[in-house]
């Protein structure tokens, strides 16, 4: 069994991760120390603004943010079922919402943040459901170089809540939560999750490289179900490359990958990949972006024949008259 989620991504997605790994390997050595020691406040507002306030990807956050920030993110989704479901092959339609507060302690720095999703399907044959989310908390921070290194982590826990979930209710959430798997650790009833993460972005020019690495470790608190297990460990990775066509306007595609360490799946179930090109635009104080969702390996767990997804993201941003520190 695998040990770390890019045990099972292919060759070519291994190379593309260590690629970006050792670019910022390199910016970090070749950095003088002045230029690394120095706080954000320090440099230019222009300089400040190529290094750090750059387009971020659709899911993942942008890593060095100044000021508070509010993320709504909406997708609509056709998924087409299993034909040995009870759907029986058919086409359902799923929708999820996802916002996210971020606060800054230390601009550019230190975060604490609050997430919180909702999920709704119709499936034929079943019924259609609205799902909410348990909330999660988390704090993160960031260590950040003018070279255009930034690198950092944090820590979420998703608080466990209690629903009355039905068996039509649960299918249709087994058919939903396809759609953002790398967040369907909030959707388990009565289970405690703790998320801790690995952050890393490096910024050359126009290009941006943007990785993230975790793991969901979920501990169910309440009497176990037929043949569920009270522990579960799940790896996650998302790799981010960028390109900013202008001051505006930038493109990407993000590569997303959840990896089941547990759970007993055969191994061709075990590994989810998905695809996401997007654009988003950068406006004063808005970054709408639009991106679409896209399966390159089976689905979550093998629990839908395939789905395709069209996703707007809206993140807002609350300047604060607080000057930046400055040595």
């Amino acid at each position: 069994m695998a040990s770390t989620p890019l045990a099972r991504v292919p060759a070519s997605g291994r190379r593309v991760a260590r690629a970006a790994a050792w670019l910022s390997l390199l910016a970090l050595a070749g950095a003088p120390e002045p230029a690394l020691a120095a706080p954000p406040g320090a440099w230019p507002d222009d300089e400040e603004e190529a290094v750090f306030d750059v387009p971020a990807p659709p899911t993942l956050p942008g890593l060095t943010r100044r000021d508070p920030t509010f993320t709504f993110e909406y997708t609509a989704a056709v998924i087409e079922t299993d034909a040995t479901s009870r759907a029986g092959g058919g086409s359902a339609f799923a929708w999820y919402s996802h916002g996210e507060m971020e606060m800054p302690l230390v601009p550019r720095k230190w975060f604490v943040g609050a997430v919180h999703d909702s999920a709704a399907a119709s499936v034929p044959g079943v019924t259609r459901s609205i799902l909410l989310g348990s909330p999660e908390l988390y704090g993160r921070g960031v260590w950040s170089s003018v070279r255009g290194l930034s690198s950092g982590g944090g820590f979420g826990v998703v608080i466990p809540v209690p629903r009355d979930v039905s068996p039509d209710d649960a299918e249709v959430l087994r058919t939903a939560r396809v759609v953002r798997p790398w967040d369907e650790t909030r959707f388990r009833d009565l289970t405690l999750t703790f998320r801790p993460w690995f952050d890393m972005r490096h910024i050359t020019g126009p290009f941006i490289f943007q990785l993230r690495q975790g793991l969901d470790w979920s501990l169910v608190v309440r009497g176990l179900r037929s043949g569920e297990r009270r522990t579960d460990i799940r790896a996650h990775t998302a790799f981010y490359f960028g390109y900013r066509l202008a001051r505006p306007v930038g493109v990407g595609l993000e590569l997303w990958e959840v990896y089941q360490l547990t759970e007993g799946l055969p191994d061709e179930r075990r590994a989810t990949f998905a695809i996401s090109p997007s654009v988003r635009f950068i406006l004063a104080n808005v970054q709408p972006a639009l991106s679409v969702l896209l399966p390159i390996t089976t689905p979550l767990r093998g629990d839908v024949a395939s789905y395709y997804a069209a996703r707007l993201s809206v993140g807002f941003s609350f300047p604060t008259d607080a000057p930046l520190p400055r040595p």
